[in-house]
């Protein structure tokens, strides 16, 4: 814990002023109550001579003093604890971490296996621990659905609503479009141009931090109009961009020049190829990710204050007590 300190520093002054001007206003309104009234007596000093008087009135001193100097001490363990005493402790925050984009083709041709593939996300995720992860769909155009994050549980609410769209089970207030942001320009499914815009979501490209980054692509990879970025290039940009790619074929067929296409240019970024498989492609594809070493990160220090009052009420509960005990004593 860091150094302690006094927040509001200013209520100790401001507490011990009252405290001494209470005190001294109830004594000058003592004072003058004893002598604004009462009638003479003669022959007093017999009475102030005799020995349990004197006794009485030490008694009554002592008792008077020992009662200021509570209300002093009360009064200044009561500024203390006014001022919040606190410790304020920052922490610089290291970690290692990977980022992952989730990019998925929502092409005509995909939309019967999505919702699918939408539960494979889900079992991915569930797997991870921390990563920050995002996802961006495409078809003719790409959208981000949501950007980089490590709140597991948003991530997991935008995956089921789209797993419930992809399956025409949303709720009656659910209104939510899948294909929002994808139809922009003409064509369909135009993966090199999806996965271009997954390569670069990335937002700390420059940065030297050292994320791993990984794609997880899911698509068939049936191309219909014309790409800026051909699928080989959109891969050459990942590896530019040193970002592994995973690609899940839901129609694989080992003889399929798309299959062998996008197996080949995601076994070149260093990631791997996988027919769409519940149990081994969520596996492998988390065993991959887990074991590729994870970057080091530095956050902004994160800064706490932590009140530390000790003992101080404890202590004022008994100075009041004692005051108390004393002030009665004192009348008697």
């Amino acid at each position: 814990m860091g150094i302690g300190t006094l927040m509001w520093w200013w209520w100790i002054p401001l507490v011990i002023l009252v405290v001494v001007a209470a005190t001294v206003g109830g004594f000058l309104v003592y004072r003058r109550g004893r002598h604004g009234g009462g009638l003479p007596v003669a022959h007093v000093d017999r009475l102030t001579k005799l020995k349990a008087y004197r006794s009485a009135m030490r008694r009554y001193r002592w008792l008077t003093a020992a009662a200021l100097v509570l209300v002093l001490v009360g009064g200044g363990v009561t500024s203390v604890i006014a001022a919040r005493p606190a410790a304020v402790d920052a922490q610089q925050n290291e970690d290692y971490k990977r980022d992952i984009l989730l990019c998925l083709d929502v092409s005509g041709s995909m939309v019967g296996v999505d919702a699918e593939i939408m539960r494979v996300f889900q079992n991915i995720v569930k797997g991870l621990n921390g990563e920050r992860i995002g996802l961006r769909v495409f078809d003719a155009s790409g959208y981000m659905a949501f950007p980089m994050t490590s709140d597991y549980e948003y991530i997991m609410d935008q995956l089921g609503l789209y797993e419930r769209a992809f399956d025409g089970t949303l709720g009656p207030d659910e209104d939510f479009d899948y294909q929002a942001g994808t139809s922009s320009v003409s064509g369909a499914s135009l993966v090199g141009d999806g996965l271009a815009g997954c390569a670069n979501d990335f937002g700390d490209l420059s940065d030297d931090n050292d994320r791993p980054r990984s794609i997880i692509l899911a698509t068939d990879n049936i191309v219909n109009g014309n790409q800026i970025y051909s699928l080989e290039q959109a891969g050459q940009l990942a590896v530019d961009n040193e970002v592994r790619v995973y690609a899940i074929n839901p129609f694989d067929y080992p003889l399929d020049t798309a299959s062998q296409q996008l197996q080949t240019v995601a076994e070149g970024t260093g990631g791997e190829y996988y027919p769409m498989d519940l149990g081994s492609t969520v596996s492998g594809i988390i065993d991959n990710i887990n074991s590729i070493e994870a970057g080091y990160i530095q956050t902004p220090p994160e800064v706490q204050v932590v009140d530390q009052p000790g003992n101080r009420p404890l202590l004022l509960v008994i100075v009041v007590g004692v005051l108390l005990v004393v002030a009665w004593r004192a009348r008697i």
